[in-house]
């Protein structure tokens, strides 16, 4: 079969979809790297954000946030598609240990930096300039996404792809319950430097796990490489003006993350100091509480064989995103504000799981990691789009500026299911 070139042919049928996948050893190791993510990525991202928020000058940390928000996603928007096209033009795995040793790299000498006192008050100009190097982050991000994402079609069969990706998707989840408040007690006890440092563990443990990887060891796409990377961008763009249901997906997709996370997650910082009036170890204790949900909702899916009705699933929670984050915006009460993240958490992993479930379906692997770049857009949008929300409120405010962002999912989710059909009726 030329589509699971690298892929395990068969596993054994006794047992569910999961069991069947968990006895792959190229599973294994696959989930190993996304534990690894799951455990790291958070401390560098409550890291940077603590940072700027503490060392931005008076009254302008969302503004500051807002910036450190556009500097990854326009570096993450800059390189995700080429990043999708290398995870078909050359062999995943070998794209994966390139691109990890790179963050290892770059996160080691941002963390020594972070130790030195000017940088750490984020003096003058040095403010910026480790906002520029924050940026780092988003192209590793857009490496990332696209070929580990597009990993699991080579080392997992069809029969037991639905149950296989939201397992992959829960171990992020229910690793943040780990990471969030270690994130908080870290920032506080041990300072951002050493906490930045410790994130380092993330790259080094996602190199253990694909040294001894055999699968994923051929291009997915041999012949892209006889064509310019521009052309084989073209072929992921090709896909999405075929299939309708996968174009509203990707749309839909980079919208609610954009305008959702943009508040939840680039300003999040500056709502938890200034209106819930927390410190890091708050920050960390709201984000368990999207952990939480996320685990949840990936827990439910992962018991699923199969995704049914899986337009109608997406579309359900990207309007539930929108709720939640509308419930949030309202909330001053801390417990109250910790259950709406929690149900901000439920709905994104949905939304997150779905719209890759259906991509994975819908799309040949030899395009796929083109595709899931497409797809992955949102994470970059999202934080580009938080440079303007940031703007938005310095202007007209944090607390008005929230509510605003969760309108805007609901109207364009009820617009687009009502005009949709092909993805309406997505089984």
């Amino acid at each position: 079969m030329p589509e699971r070139r690298g892929a395990v042919a068969a596993i054994g049928t006794t047992g569910s979809p999961l069991q069947q996948a968990l006895r792959l050893r190229e599973y294994r190791l696959l989930l190993g790297t996304q534990l690894a993510v799951g455990l790291t990525q958070p401390l560098l991202f409550f890291t940077q954000g603590w940072y700027v928020t503490i060392a931005a000058p008076e009254g302008k940390a969302v503004i500051y946030l807002g910036a450190l928000g556009a500097s990854r996603g326009l570096a993450f928007l800059a390189y995700v598609l080429f990043g999708g096209a290398f995870a078909d033009r050359f062999p995943r795995r070998q794209v994966l240990i390139v691109s990890q040793f790179v963050s290892l790299v770059m996160t080691l000498a941002i963390g020594v930096l972070l130790l030195v006192p000017a940088v750490n008050e984020g003096e003058g100009r040095l403010l910026p300039l480790m906002i520029g190097l924050f940026a780092t982050f988003g192209l590793v991000q857009g490496q990332d996404g696209p070929t580990r994402t597009s990993m699991l079609r080579d080392v997992v069969p069809e029969e037991a792809m639905a149950s296989a990706l939201s397992f992959f998707f829960m171990i992020v989840s229910a690793a943040l319950l780990i990471a969030a408040p270690f994130s908080g007690w870290s920032l506080e006890h041990l300072g951002v430097g050493t906490t930045y440092l410790i994130s380092a563990v993330g790259p080094a443990a996602i190199l253990l796990c694909a040294l001894p990887m055999k699968a994923a060891g051929m291009a997915a796409d041999p012949t892209a490489q006889r064509e310019s990377v521009w052309s084989n961008l073209r072929g992921g763009l090709q896909v999405l003006a075929e299939e309708p249901a996968v174009r509203w997906t990707v749309l839909l997709t980079w919208l609610s993350t954009a305008a959702g996370l943009s508040v939840m997650g680039v300003l999040i910082g500056a709502w938890v100091k200034d209106i819930l009036h927390m410190g890091a170890s708050g920050w960390g204790t709201l984000a368990l509480f999207w952990g939480l949900g996320s685990v949840i909702s990936t827990t439910f899916l992962m018991t699923r064989p199969t995704l049914k009705h899986r337009g109608w699933l997406f579309l359900g929670s990207c309007a539930g995103l929108g709720a939640a984050v509308l419930g949030f915006s309202f909330s001053r009460a801390i417990p109250i504000a910790f259950a709406f993240n929690g149900l901000a958490g439920v709905t994104f992993m949905v939304m997150n799981t779905v719209s890759v479930a259906i991509v994975q379906a819908m799309v040949p692997n030899r395009v796929l990691g083109r595709v899931t770049g497409l797809l992955l857009l949102g994470g970059g949008l999202m934080q580009v789009t938080g440079l303007f929300v940031g703007l938005m409120a310095a202007a007209i405010g944090i607390e008005r500026t929230y509510p605003i962002a969760a309108c805007v999912i609901l109207a364009t989710t009820a617009l687009v299911a009502l005009r949709q059909r092909p993805l309406r009726t997505l089984d």
